[in-house]
């Protein structure tokens, strides 16, 4: 027996569905795999350790001074910081 849930959404509106498509359609997902990976980041189950390592890696193979390194692994830890205490408060 699989662990996953299967879920319908009820009372989408249509721009909000047509939002959703537009989005999926520009990062080349299916629609489900775009709302379950909204879903994750929303509800904070998508780490930001593993944001912050995609970033990271992406970063290693382009040239960048070391001070706009320095900038963006500043900013991306301020912005998980920030994540982690809101999700504290909710």
């Amino acid at each position: 027996m699989s662990d996953t849930l299967q879920l319908t959404i009820r009372g989408l509106d249509p721009r909000t569905k047509a939002a959703l498509i537009k989005k999926a359609n520009q990062q080349g997902l299916s629609l489900n795999r775009y709302a379950l990976r909204a879903l994750q980041q929303s509800s904070g189950v998508e780490s930001s350790e593993k944001r912050y390592l995609e970033v990271k890696n992406f970063l290693s193979h382009h040239k960048i001074e070391k001070s706009d390194k320095k900038a963006i692994d500043e900013a991306l830890a301020w912005a998980d910081s920030t994540s982690i205490a809101k999700q504290s408060k909710e």
